[in-house]
Parts: C-alpha cells; structure tokens; sequence
C-alpha cells in the first residue's frame, strides 16, 4: 500500500487493486506445480537405477505436500521412466 498527498497536505493511503481469490488461487497452484516439475527433475537425477518400488513411494512422498496426487499407473509410469533414465514429466 502506498501513500499519496490530498491536496489538503495530508497523507493519504492509496489501496492497490487486489488480486481476486480465484486469479490468487491460480497462481498459486501454478507455482507449486512449477515447483513439483523441479522436484521430480532433482528426484529423476538422483533416483535413476534404484528398484521400482521405491521410487514410487519417494516420488508420492515428494509430491504430496506439493498438493500433486497421481493415481497408481502415473506414478509407476513415472518411476519406470526414472529407473530406466528416461526423461518423466507430470502429466497434466
């Protein structure tokens, strides 16, 4: 918020126009899944060759505070492409 003059001498608040909630929510889940793409290209690099399984239930682990849930065939198509070294994105 900043401050403006009136022509009085007195200093005014001057209120900046707000986000709305849905356009604040959307950047907000934009930023997580920006942020759960990093994760997931961190975990690829240092997750490649280990069993399945366990990636599997890292990369769920990783993700789910991120508030990004995949169902079981993503995420065991995703620690496939990883143990094999396979480039993996999120699906959309």
């Amino acid at each position: 918020m900043g401050v403006s003059m009136s022509a009085a001498g007195i200093a005014v608040p001057v209120r900046r126009a707000a986000q709305s909630k849905a356009a604040l929510a959307r950047t907000v889940k934009e930023q997580r899944r920006g942020y759960a793409r990093a994760v997931l290209a961190a975990l690829a690099r240092s997750l490649q060759g280990r069993p399945t399984p366990q990636i599997r239930q890292i990369v769920k682990n990783s993700l789910q505070p991120l508030g990004v849930r995949l169902s079981t065939v993503e995420l065991q198509t995703i620690a496939k492409g990883i143990s094999t070294g396979n480039p993996v994105q999120l699906p959309e």
